[in-house]
Parts: C-alpha cells; sequence; structure tokens
C-alpha cells in the first residue's frame, strides 16, 4: 500500500466530516463551513508519509459520518476528550477519554457518531502500511507484527490503553507546535516518532504494558470515569479520596485500583497533569499571568507550581507567556 492510500482515507473522513471536498495541502487547519458547528482540523503530511491530524471540534446536532475505503493503514490515535460511538466493520466501541488505541484496518466500512455539544478533542497519527512493516522487519517480527500478521483474516483490529503519563509533555509540544514553516512538519514528526516508539512497544511487544488486575463492571468503569468528571470539574478545590469515591458511587478500593486501570496513574497524580495542561492552556490563550494562572488551577503556593511546570515541561511558566 502507497502513502497516498492513507491520505485518500482521511480525505473521505474529512470531506464527510466537512461536507466539503478536503483541503489536501500537506500541512494546512480546516475548519467548518456551518456557522453552528464549531472547531478546527490541523493536518500535516511529513516526508515520510506520516500523516498527523490534530481534531478539536464540536456540533450543535448529532452527527453521524460514513467512511468506506479499500485501502489499508494503522492509526494510533489518542482521545483526549469527548464521547461517542464509532462502529468499523461489525467492531463498536466507544471513545474513551485520556485512552489511546491502535487500530489497524484494511476493506473497511466505518460509522463516526458524534454526540451534539460534545467537546470533541482527537489526536491521530496515520502511518503507511510499508513504513509500518519495514519497522517490524527491524524488529525482527515482520510475520506477526505485519499488518497482514496481526489482521489475518479480519478487516479491522485495535488494541487500547491508557495514554501513559511519561507521553503527556510529548502529546502538548505536539499540539503545540512551536513552527508555522515547513520546519513544523519536521518537529510533528519526530514528536510523532516518539509516541510510536512508544505506544508500538507498549501494545506490540509489552513494554510498559499496564496489566489488568481488578474485575470491573461496566457500572464500576461508569463510577470511575464520573469520578474523573469530578476532579476536572473541581479541580481548583477537588474532593478527599474518601469525598470522591462517595460522590461517584464507588468504594474507595476500586477507586484507586480501577482508576489506575483506566487511566494509567493515581487520581490525584491524573489531576496534576490535568491542571498543568490546563495551565499550559490558560497561559497560551492570554487569558492570565502566571500568578494568576496557578490560583485558577489550584495551586496557593507559586513556588510549587512553578516546580511541577518544569518538571513536567522541561521550561518555566514565566516562557509561555514570554512566547505568547
Amino acid at each position: 500500500m502507497t502513502r497516498k492510500s492513507i491520505h485518500n482515507i482521511y480525505n473521505g473522513y474529512f470531506n464527510a466530516l466537512f461536507e466539503t471536498p478536503a483541503i489536501r495541502d500537506t500541512t494546512e487547519r480546516m475548519h467548518f463551513s456551518q456557522p453552528s458547528d464549531h472547531g478546527y482540523v490541523d493536518r500535516v503530511i511529513t516526508s515520510s508519509g506520516i500523516e498527523i491530524v490534530d481534531s478539536d471540534y464540536r456540533f450543535t446536532e448529532d452527527r453521524l459520518i460514513r467512511v468506506q475505503s479499500e485501502a489499508a493503514m494503522i492509526e494510533l490515535s489518542f482521545c483526549l476528550q469527548g464521547s461517542g460511538e464509532v462502529q468499523v466493520t461489525g467492531n463498536s466501541h466507544e471513545l474513551v477519554p485520556d485512552s489511546c488505541s491502535l487500530q489497524l484496518m484494511r476493506d473497511f466500512q466505518a460509522e463516526f457518531h458524534y454526540r451534539s455539544a460534545e467537546p470533541i478533542r482527537l489526536l491521530s497519527i496515520g502511518v503507511p502500511v510499508t513504513l509500518f512493516d519495514s519497522w517490524m522487519v527491524e524488529q525482527g517480527s515482520l510475520h506477526t507484527c505485519s499488518l497482514s500478521g496481526l489482521l489475518d483474516t479480519q478487516s479491522f483490529r485495535m488494541f487500547r490503553m491508557p495514554i501513559l503519563p511519561e507521553t503527556s509533555r510529548i502529546l502538548v509540544q505536539l499540539r503545540d507546535c512551536p513552527y508555522h514553516t515547513s520546519m513544523r512538519r519536521l518537529y510533528a514528526e519526530g514528536k510523532a516518532l516518539e509516541l510510536l516508539s512508544a505506544y508500538l512497544g507498549a501494545f506490540l511487544f509489552e513494554q510498559n504494558h499496564i496489566k489488568r488486575s481488578l474485575h470491573l463492571s461496566r457500572t464500576d468503569r461508569e463510577s470511575i470515569r464520573r469520578a474523573r468528571e469530578i476532579i476536572l470539574e473541581q479541580m481548583a478545590n477537588p474532593p478527599s479520596l474518601i469525598e470522591l469515591s462517595k460522590l461517584a458511587g464507588i468504594n474507595e478500593y476500586k477507586l484507586k485500583v480501577g482508576f489506575k486501570e483506566e487511566y494509567g496513574t493515581t487520581v490525584f497524580a491524573y489531576l496534576r497533569n490535568k491542571r498543568l495542561e490546563k495551565a499550559w492552556e490558560i497561559m497560551r490563550s492570554g487569558e492570565s499571568s502566571v500568578s494568576q494562572t496557578a490560583t485558577m488551577v489550584g495551586y496557593n503556593n507559586f513556588s510549587h507550581f512553578a516546580e511541577a511546570f518544569r518538571k513536567q515541561y522541561g521550561i518555566n511558566p514565566s516562557e509561555i507567556i514570554k512566547k505568547r
């Protein structure tokens, strides 16, 4: 399969999403033509054929998007926010916030069901089959981990896990690229390769893979997701773990263990990461100073905030203000 194959797949999706022919530049931002819908899609096509798509949108009405293709591709997809249902050739799955999925497909039909007023934030990395298979040859795993080997007789296969905490910094850097010229393609490809290396290792070779150790019912998982929503809503003044478990309707032990299984980290490590992500967004938007931002995301001690931010992103928060 050529590089053109995955670009045609994305073009089909963009055509359905925007209800108009998609822009085909190698790096471009696309907006919705309907004033009632809000958001954008940033698209970068690298010199090696990797396609990087950063999506952030919401619809005023429920949307159904259909895509069909005989081509094949590998996609590493990060759901950063939102919910919805995706059906691919008889396989159905929900979008799960703060999760990463590796999807392999060929000769497929897909339907995306997006709910009205629900913010959707996705970051996807599409990889040409020839490039993926060349990586597997270098690993000595072509027969078992090539696209044909992983799919066998299937048209679609998906692996999913929580977003690894150690990759959150790379995701922010990729979505907030400092370049707006041809250097953007080089920068974006470097970050995409870092993410692919981490998650292909986790999914296919069980490197740093999170093992399931607790049986969680569907009700338990819904309660854990509710706990996540609560700490995001009350980020500046979050409840204690005991209070959170009561509010979410799940016992404290299941919350602690189950939350780590669902999101790859503890409740309060997750809260810290989300506070810092929110702080980055606020400062980049030009809404507040560093000290004001620290207070808004729940830090009463400015030095603690600056230290945590520097540890997470490798720069001082004041540098974000200067870049702005």
